[in-house]
């Protein structure tokens, strides 16, 4: 496909990627996973963190912003399920570009259609077709589109697992969580109520949920990472998601992980649009949903 000057193929962290360029800044997509690396606002250093140990290609790279799809986690599936799902360790494709100035630039990616990879997803996601699309302007937008073209129901699990930069996970502050019910993964998915703005005591893992949505019209939520020492917010707005879940493995956890220095979970907090937890899609035939979020920089 022919792509216009704001898109350059690059290699980036030892991947074959995607430089995206506004007057507002830059953006990295790697075409494994369509797993975007980088986004530097002018004028900022980068938003996402990028592990200095995330392993090479076909390997779930580390850090970033991961597409975990058609299940998050494991959830609903068996222990042998790969982590996350299966479309973040395949090659995408772009499959439509969009750049109508130096003010915005657009791409659609999808899964490539080879033999292998479609057999795969056949498998894993029958009758599923999924599309990523990130948008750079003022804001840093992805929307990750799932159609249903076969004939029977799914139950879609999924997340846009963002890992933001910070000056320092234990003193950085998240707002936007108050009020909301969790499932603490690392107690046995015990249940709790989030009281006040989330600050980092130890490691964490849980899934925030909000209560189920009155009408058909599922509201977008917003969420901000405060950090203080970078005089920096990041502001996150979600729609298609009534969940949102927030990780860090904190010292012992990253200890345990090959691909995160050991005191790399100082680097960053993963706040991640999700349908996780109680939040699961009931996909029909024929039709589609939308995981959306928008990310600016305060």
């Amino acid at each position: 496909m022919q792509l216009p000057p704001q898109i350059i193929p690059i290699q980036h962290a030892g991947h074959a990627a995607l430089r995206l360029a506004t007057r507002h800044g830059s953006a990295i997509v790697a075409l494994q996973g369509a797993h975007l690396l980088s986004w530097v606002p002018a004028g900022q250093h980068d938003v996402f963190w990028l592990s200095p140990q995330s392993p090479p290609a076909p390997a779930a790279i580390r850090g970033g912003v991961p597409v975990c799809w058609p299940w998050f986690a494991k959830q609903d599936r068996p222990e042998s399920a790969a982590q996350h799902g299966p479309v973040r360790n395949l090659r995408w494709q772009v499959n439509a570009v969009h750049a109508s100035s130096d003010d915005e630039v657009s791409l659609t990616l999808a899964p490539c259609p080879d033999a292998a990879q479609a057999g795969d997803l056949a498998t894993l996601a029958p009758g599923l077709a999924v599309s990523l699309r990130i948008t750079l302007g003022r804001t840093l937008a992805q929307r990750l589109t799932t159609r249903n073209l076969g004939d029977a129901p799914f139950a879609l699990t999924q997340a846009l697992h963002s890992y933001f930069a910070v000056s320092d996970a234990a003193h950085v502050r998240i707002d936007g969580l108050e009020g909301l019910a969790y499932q603490d993964k690392l107690r046995g998915m015990a249940p709790g109520v989030q009281h006040t703005p989330f600050a980092l005591a130890e490691a964490c893992d849980r899934i925030y949920h909000h209560p189920a949505a009155q009408s058909a019209q599922v509201p977008g939520h917003r969420y901000t990472l405060v950090d203080a020492a970078w005089q920096r917010q990041v502001v996150v707005e979600t729609h298609g998601s009534q969940s949102v879940v927030v990780w860090n493995p904190g010292r012992e956890g990253a200890r345990r992980m090959a691909d995160v220095p050991d005191e790399g979970w100082r680097d960053y907090f993963c706040i991640e649009a999700a349908n996780a937890g109680p939040d699961v899609v009931a996909l029909a035939p024929g039709a589609e949903h939308a995981l959306a979020q928008e990310l600016s920089i305060i």
